[in-house]
């Protein structure tokens, strides 16, 4: 991805969200014009309303669906050209001990988690190879590096993501692809905010701070930077 070179969209999976927004926002201020995807189709005409005029195309899809993903890649290619990055944000998380995890708390975290991320990076990928390469960006989380009582099963998602990541990298290498992970620490959006009414917010990341990694990765400046987990903690660290 080139920052001189704009003509190639950005597709943002997850856009409608707070660090969707953030990112979608950080893309479409470098010059790029970005298709931004999510299931919540009123939050994405109110995203696309305070984008700049033309920058911002939106899209409607359930990434969970191999047909919606890759009419998501036609719709980008139709509208643009090939996708010159691909920001997948989507993910869930659910709390419970392992043993009172609960079967749809499970399918749940493989669904929102782990099927998006693979169906997402597999039409990256297929579309990355036949335009010569392109960059793709995974957000992961700090639990994929240990598991923790109460969150197992979402650790076990995250991590996945990030093996997913690391094959993809070595896959895509050799004609000029690219694949990283972010992994955020608790990040200040308004749903951790009512989730957690005590904390303190002075250690959180904000999603602008995630944003600007995420557009870094994507751009020629990380080259070099293939397969990588990249974490952001905020503050705290």
């Amino acid at each position: 991805m080139n920052t001189t070179n704009t003509e190639r969209p950005v597709v943002v999976t997850g856009a409608a969200g707070a660090l969707g927004t953030s990112v979608v926002r950080r893309f479409a201020a470098g010059g790029f014009r970005v298709l931004a995807a999510d299931r919540d189709a009123a939050a994405l005409a109110s995203l696309a309303e305070a984008a700049p005029a033309g920058a911002v195309e939106t899209a409607a899809f359930d990434l969970a669906d191999p047909a919606a993903v890759a009419a998501l890649f036609d719709r980008a290619e139709a509208w643009a050209g090939a996708p010159a990055a691909v920001a997948h944000l989507v993910g869930g998380f659910r709390s419970a001990p392992i043993a009172e995890t609960g079967d749809g708390d499970w399918r749940f975290l493989l669904t929102v988690n782990l099927d998006t991320t693979f169906l997402v990076l597999r039409e990256a990928a297929r579309r990355f190879e036949r335009a010569g390469g392109g960059a793709l960006v995974a957000v992961s989380a700090p639990a994929a590096l240990l598991g923790e009582a109460g969150v197992g099963p979402y650790a076990a998602t995250k991590a996945a993501v990030l093996r997913l990541v690391e094959s993809l990298a070595r896959e895509m290498e050799p004609f000029g692809g690219r694949a990283n992970a972010v992994l955020p620490g608790t990040m200040d959006t308004p749903a951790n905010r009512a989730a957690m009414p005590r904390a303190d917010t002075s250690r959180w990341v904000s999603t602008d701070a995630v944003a600007e990694t995420i557009f870094w990765l994507a751009s020629p400046a990380a080259h070099a930077v293939n397969g990588a987990a990249v974490r952001v903690p905020g503050p705290a660290l």
